[in-house]
């Protein structure tokens, strides 16, 4: 009846289809077995029990915790380090070991969309597990939602006396739909004359009433799967996980999982060998009712079978945290080139395009030079058709720049102090340079003291060597005040200019005047050219980063000068024919020429420029000449202001005087 089932409801599937994909994280071949199981305690904080399977003789090979990392909505991060109880050691989780591999867990529920992430932490050489098949797990204490939750533990146990084992691990990367299909292609050749297991982690499926999924293989249906995880306590929604054990050729069921073709309920472990004609192997699942929200997750697929293909030793940098701003070369080896196969295929799981970050994708050692923590898998082929794929998290530390309180310093005393706030906590080293670059160490907890004025680099080294400076100045308070009187202030030139140092709190000084240095001692100085004289005083005490300053511009102004003759002989012989007049500034005119008796007997008027200028040629009105004599001249010169200042300088200048006219 199950089956007829399964088979009526194929030809309800709905079009809403996601396309294959997921991360292939990991394969191996290798002499001894596998073995995985999950805890997943959903909203609660209780301990759970993993059943596993390690038979005496063997070692841990590899060790695998895969968890899940939960940013709600409402939550503007992904959360932080959190601490897990792994048979008793404390393992931290933060999502530094993300793939970020981000997806949507829910469909269709209002306001409950929730982002998650999977998280891989290699746990292989934890002491806690080794020849241990209970695996207890305390999750972290949290307020309110708790956001990491649904582990996975996976261990490879290595042992010669066994048949070789061969396991592929694909990881989710797509939202949840309707229905959700995989591509699945092993990394080696499958004999379908052995068991072939495919084992499941999933999550938030709660049950098989209404928010089961279907599950095909290869359009062959298998089961309806949902319900509590038989590892974990009575709590809502538990989804779930896999428990086996694959060696000498055969899956195994731990707990409610069994090892028979189907997956019905909490068993979700099949043998699928039945369903394979070759690879690649295509699983399907799809969500119960076509109607309503859709909460069914499917975190990761293990893939574990009997392959042909024959072990080879592999290496792999391991992984590493490099410093921002460096390069990393990787290394791998044991691959074989066949044909335009060059033996290694590298490809970016945690960003596509981070690809771009590797100097080439086809060889054994590339050169990494990304600015972000990214995980690479590597295919390290030995054939055509057998191969193995190995991960390498690179992490790249960028160190935050340092936040700070400062205290200013007395001048001339040490009495500044910095505050380091909130330093991270992979911080193991705080210290900072001085304006004399010295390095010194906090005198209290992350606090530096007794510190004079001055420029600070206060940085800190990180777990992984990778440190930040941050520039932070410690302001002097500086009770030293310069100044200064000058006098005058301003005036026409030549001149002489007073300076008397009024400065307080002083004892030392620097004196400039147009920028150029006079000395500690300046009185004034006399100039007969006019100009802008800006005059600058620095004084300060003892130490002159506690300077004050102090400056004053004085201005000097030309004084009108003016030549006038007292004879001239307007005989036109081409000397001294005229009444002329030389001025050193551009000045208007007005010019009356009189008699004995006062009669006016010339006039003239206009602007003139600096130099020498013929104002009379000795005529009357009339234009004849005068007769021989001496004659009173009055003429005024107006300046203009943009050439004097005309509160020092009087702008209109009248002159009288008596000029001897010989023409003959």
């Amino acid at each position: 009846m199950f089956r007829v089932i399964l088979i009526i409801i194929l030809f309800f599937t709905t079009t809403l289809s996601c396309f294959s994909q997921q991360i292939h994280y990991y394969s191996d071949n290798f002499y001894g077995g596998v073995t995985g199981g999950g805890y997943n305690p959903t909203f609660s904080q209780n301990t759970g029990t993993i059943l596993l399977n390690i038979p005496s003789g063997s070692i841990i090979r590899k060790a695998f915790l895969f968890y899940s990392a939960t940013k709600w909505s409402n939550q503007p991060n992904f959360p932080g380090e959190l601490p897990l109880l792994i048979n008793g050691t404390t393992v931290f989780l933060d999502t530094s070991y993300s793939l970020q591999n981000k997806f949507i867990e829910s469909e269709g529920i209002p306001n409950s969309d929730a982002d998650y992430v999977t998280l891989v932490k290699d746990i292989s050489d934890l002491n806690s597990i080794q020849n241990q098949s209970v695996i207890n797990i305390a999750p972290p204490h949290q307020i309110g939602f708790p956001v990491y939750w649904e582990y996975y533990i996976l261990i490879l146990y290595q042992n010669n006396t066994m048949q070789e084992t061969a396991l592929d691990i694909f990881i989710n990367d797509q939202d949840c739909k309707a229905i959700i299909n995989y591509t699945i292609t092993p990394s080696n050749e499958i004999d379908l004359s052995k068991d072939v297991a495919l084992a499941l982690n999933t999550g938030a499926i709660c049950d098989t009433v209404g928010d089961g999924s279907f599950v095909f293989v290869n359009s062959f249906p298998i089961g309806l799967i949902g319900g509590n995880e038989f590892n974990s306590p009575p709590v809502f929604c538990s989804s779930p996980s896999g428990n086996f054990y694959y060696e000498n050729n055969v899956l195994h069921g731990l707990t409610d999982d069994t090892s028979d073709s189907l997956m019905i309920g909490s068993d979700v472990i099949a043998n699928i060998k039945d369903y394979i004609v070759n690879a690649p192997i295509e699983v399907k699942f799809e969500y119960q009712s076509t109607q309503g929200p859709r909460t069914n997750v499917i975190n990761q697929l293990f893939l574990t079978y009997t392959s042909p293909c024959d072990t080879f030793s592999t290496t792999l940098t391991p992984d590493t945290t490099i410093c921002y701003g460096e390069t990393l070369q990787l290394q791998a080896t044991g691959g074989v080139s066949s044909g335009s196969n060059t033996g290694y295929e590298w490809t970016a799981i945690s960003d596509s395009a981070a690809i771009d970050d590797l100097s080439c994708t086809d060889c054994p050692n590339p050169v990494f030079s990304g600015d972000k923590s990214q995980v690479y898998t590597v295919r390290i082929w030995n054939s055509d058709s057998c191969s193995v794929v190995k991960p390498v998290r690179i992490g790249v530390s960028q160190p935050e720049e340092i936040k700070t309180e400062m205290l200013r310093s007395i001048c001339s005393f040490s009495t500044g102090k910095i505050t380091v706030l909130d330093l991270p906590d992979k911080a193991v080293q705080l210290g900072a340079v001085t304006p004399n670059g010295d390095t010194i160490s906090p005198s209290l907890e992350d606090v530096f003291s007794e510190l004079a004025a001055g420029d600070y680099s206060v940085f800190y080294i990180d777990e992984f060597g990778c440190s930040v400076d941050t520039l932070i100045t410690v302001e002097p308070i500086i009770n030293t005040v310069a100044q200064f009187n000058a006098y005058p202030k301003k005036g026409t030139a030549p001149i002489q200019i007073n300076l008397t140092n009024q400065s307080q709190n002083a004892t030392d000084y620097s004196w400039w005047l147009n920028n150029e240095y006079q000395g500690n001692s300046f009185s004034g100085f006399y100039t007969d050219t006019s100009g802008v004289y800006e005059i600058e005083l620095i004084a300060w005490r003892n130490d002159s980063i506690c300077a004050d300053t102090t400056s004053f511009t004085v201005i000097v102004f030309d004084s009108l000068v003016v030549t006038l003759p007292n004879v001239f002989t307007p005989n036109n012989d081409g000397v001294n024919d005229y009444f002329n007049i030389e001025t050193n500034l551009p000045v208007a005119y007005e010019l009356s020429i009189l008699n004995r008796w006062g009669n006016v007997l010339f006039e003239n008027k206009g602007k003139l420029t600096k130099g020498t200028h013929n104002l009379w040629n000795g005529k009357n009105k009339s234009g004849e000449p005068v007769t021989d004599g001496t004659y009173f001249y009055m003429i005024s010169f107006l300046l203009d202001e943009d050439d004097v200042n005309c509160e020092v300088t009087d702008c209109e200048v009248r002159k009288n005087g008596f000029v001897q006219v010989f023409g003959k």
